[in-house]
């Protein structure tokens, strides 16, 4: 466990990358030179650590924000794959088209460099894509590394939703 951000309100798209840069910035010393531990209980002579992040795991809001993509409920709603909204009813999987982390990397810069809020509004209706601190990690593969965390389904009733709105399944769900 990383970290655990405190209520009562979420913090912003800006808030959240002010909180992951020292993490960042400690991972990308683990990840690069590691870290030398001079002693552990099984190295009584040190260790060299190496550590990387993954996964990723949080509620919806909270992953789209710290991962860097756009709302679920945008054009590009889909973490994993590029479908968009209009074809959101296309359930074979060998039609979803692949989310490109090198794309995905270039759009968030693209975001980032924006000269204007306007500016990058623009950008993430176009693309899905914010910055995110986590994208300094040179391994971080956003669709690949998010992981959605099932309690928020299960408690929250998501997945009776997602059924009888998305797939029109709600007729025998309880």
């Amino acid at each position: 466990l990383i970290g655990v951000i405190p209520g009562p309100k979420e913090p912003s798209l800006t808030q959240i990358n002010h909180l992951l840069t020292p993490l960042v910035d400690d991972l990308l010393q683990y990840w690069h030179q590691g870290v030398w531990y001079s002693e552990t209980s099984k190295y009584p002579l040190g260790r060299l650590i190496r550590a990387a992040l993954v996964p990723l795991i949080c509620d919806l809001p909270e992953a789209r924000k710290v991962a860097g993509f756009s709302s679920h409920s945008s054009t590009n709603f889909c973490t994993r794959c590029g479908l968009s909204k209009k074809k959101i009813n296309e359930l074979d999987p060998s039609k979803w088209p692949s989310r490109d982390v090198k794309a995905h990397r270039q759009h968030a810069q693209e975001w980032k460099s924006a000269p204007n809020p306007h500016q990058q509004e623009k950008k993430v209706r176009k693309h899905g894509v914010r910055y995110s601190e986590l994208l300094r990690l040179p391994y971080w593969r956003p669709s690949d590394f998010v992981v959605i965390d099932t309690m928020h389904g299960i408690l929250l009733r998501s997945l009776k939703r997602h059924c009888a709105e998305i797939w029109k399944m709600g007729a025998h769900l309880t």
